[in-house]
C-alpha cells in the first residue's frame, strides 16, 4: 500500500471530510510543532488533491 504524506491541516480537514482512508500521524521533523497527515494514496484521494489545489 501506497502512503501520502499531507503537510496542510487545511487539506487534511477536507481529505477527512470527503471519506478518504486516513491512517495516521507523524511529527513533522522539519518544523517542530507541526503534525504530518498520511493517508492511503488511491486514484480518488490524487484526484481529490488535484480539485481541491484548483478550488485554493
Amino acid at each position: 500500500m501506497k502512503e501520502k504524506v499531507i503537510y496542510k491541516k487545511r487539506i487534511f480537514v477536507e481529505l477527512v471530510r470527503l471519506h478518504h482512508n486516513f491512517l495516521h500521524t507523524k511529527r513533522n521533523k522539519q518544523k517542530e510543532g507541526n503534525q504530518i497527515y498520511i493517508f492511503e494514496e488511491t486514484p480518488e484521494l490524487l484526484e481529490d488533491l488535484k480539485m481541491l489545489e484548483k478550488k485554493k
